[in-house]
This record gives structure tokens, C-alpha cells and sequence, in this order.
């Protein structure tokens, strides 16, 4: 499963899910990898262990520049 890390706020992580798309939903920093940042895609395995997924990343950033009709997305943010 694929978290969606869309900001930090305070000690928390607000996340999307991949079937949650209009709900937001709230992990503790602790409990998510040392390097996740705003925008990072965290894997979810099925034996519990998380890590940063940058081709998942990449493939919802070109998906997010898709819908709003760009040829090449640029995040200045990044």
C-alpha cells in the first residue's frame, strides 16, 4: 500500500491513501522512515516494514501534472 505524505503538522504526517483519495488521515512522525519528507511516497509491505518510494513518487507527481494538462511537471518545492 502507498502513503501519500501531503504535509507535516506539528508531530504528524497528514497522508493520503490510494482509496482514500478525498480523506486525509494522520501517522505520528515517529512511526513513519527517518528520511520521509512533504510529497514522499511511503510503500507500505504486508510484514509491516515501511520505506521511501521514489519511483512511486515520480509516477504520482506525472500523474498530478497530467491532470492539470502540463506536458512536464517542475515542483519548485522539491
Amino acid at each position: 500500500m502507498d502513503i501519500f505524505i501531503e504535509r507535516f503538522e506539528g508531530d504528524y504526517a497528514l497522508c493520503r491513501l490510494d482509496d482514500r483519495e478525498k480523506n486525509l488521515i494522520k501517522l505520528p512522525l515517529r512511526e513513519l522512515p527517518d528520511d520521509v519528507k512533504e510529497f514522499s511516497v511511503v510503500t507500505l509491505k504486508s510484514n509491516g516494514t515501511m520505506f521511501v518510494n521514489s519511483y512511486a513518487k515520480e509516477l504520482r507527481m506525472e500523474k498530478i501534472a497530467k491532470s492539470l494538462k502540463c506536458k512536464k511537471y517542475k515542483f519548485d518545492f522539491l
